[in-house]
């Protein structure tokens, strides 16, 4: 197949979308087909060239999160580049600039639009100030959403809530994890030994961008609680984002941040810890605890939001009450005081990610695919 890609979010910005679509692409094409990426210019790390296949439009910095460029494609470039392309249907990850452009492309060129589903607004809106535009974003969102043939969400529990909201031609496009990639066996001692973690201290790890709809003030805040029990543990931060700088100013007492990691030294931050706490409540899946799992750690979540479609409290992970930080910091503690239990979890957590295959995500994405571009080739 050839498929045309449009998303705001695309390498080298590190976030679930961003390392999702990464992933796919490169799965296609090592299975044959054809894929182009359109996204907005990112600062590429120096001395590296862009990724193959890819189609970059101006940008600027979003106000919100400068790590995220709002594009300013221009359509008849695009148009231009996708006639050449030739796609058999194109996939829109984002509903803001790249994604209207896409979904405009499909009706010009008159292939199937499939759109995803990647972020909860009307979680996010309220940790910016933004809850009063709840209703008016849903009615845009709708609007969008039904340009398209089908929009493809993490979960069921989030497809759920896009029929609540009035979105209702919907389809699955879960998540997989690399178990060799994320996996226990990459735990290390010079990794521990970084962070300021000695060989019989405890290391609780969270991997997440530093933004304020991640929890990251809720899990500081449990730590706080936590810490003076048990003053040799250690709680790592690895993510950058709107909140390192303070937090980087003012480190809370037993915190540590390692700024933004990737391959093999963030495959090492996992496995080298002891458990892993994740707060936020606005995920529509957590690739983040996904991996977790994978690398063989006990799990603390918050019971929000698409976590719960892999973390079972008591079975695989212990789950804390939303908004809770009394109780975030009782389960943290349970882990902390129990080796026991954190083995049993971490087992079950390994074999739940052992369930997850991207293999297996990606033939189902690829049915969807196939799937709608047969019924365009039908009704044409």
């Amino acid at each position: 197949m050839r498929v045309a890609y449009f998303s705001e979010v695309y390498w080298p910005m590190i976030s679930g979308v961003s390392m999702t679509l990464e992933r796919t692409a490169t799965a296609l094409r090592r299975r044959g087909h054809a894929v182009r990426v359109y996204a907005p210019a990112y600062s590429l790390p120096a001395g590296t060239a862009d990724h193959p296949g890819v189609h970059r439009s101006r940008a600027r910095p979003l106000i919100l999160d400068s790590a995220v460029q709002w594009a300013a494609p221009r359509m008849t470039d695009i148009l231009a580049d996708l006639r050449g392309f030739r796609p058999d249907l194109i996939h829109v990850l984002t509903e803001f600039p790249m994604g209207r452009t896409g979904a405009r492309a499909a009706r010009i060129l008159d292939v199937p639009l499939i759109a995803s589903a990647h972020t909860d607004y009307e979680r996010y809106a309220p940790q910016y100030g933004l809850g009063w535009l709840i209703p008016a974003a849903w009615a845009y969102l709708r609007a969008f959403y039904a340009r398209a043939d089908v929009v493809l969400a993490p979960t069921r529990e989030y497809a759920t809530h896009l029929h609540r909201r009035g979105v209702m031609r919907t389809g699955l496009w879960g998540r997989g994890v690399d178990t060799d990639r994320f996996a226990p066996a990459h735990r290390s001692a010079e990794f521990r030994a970084s962070v300021g973690v000695g060989p019989d201290d405890l290391l609780v790890v969270c991997v997440s961008r530093l933004a304020p709809e991640k929890g990251i003030g809720e899990l500081i805040d449990a730590w706080r609680l936590v810490n003076p029990s048990h003053p040799t543990a250690r709680l790592v931060l690895v993510g950058g984002g709107l909140l390192e700088a303070s937090l980087r100013a003012s480190t809370p007492p037993g915190v540590h941040l390692t700024g933004s990691l990737r391959g093999t030294e963030l495959a090492a931050a996992y496995a080298s810890a002891d458990l892993f706490a994740f707060a936020s409540t606005t995920e529509t899946f957590g690739n983040v605890v996904l991996e977790a799992m994978a690398s063989g750690l006990p799990c603390v979540v918050t019971g929000a939001g698409g976590v719960l479609d892999m973390a079972h409290h008591e079975e695989n992970a212990l789950v804390a009450r939303p908004g809770d930080v009394v109780d975030l910091s009782t389960q943290l503690t349970r882990l902390l005081r129990d080796p026991g239990l954190r083995s049993a979890l971490g087992g079950s957590a390994r074999r739940t990610a052992l369930a997850r295959s991207w293999d297996t995500v990606h033939d189902q994405l690829l049915l969807t695919y196939v799937a709608y571009s047969l019924r365009n080739w039908q009704a044409a």
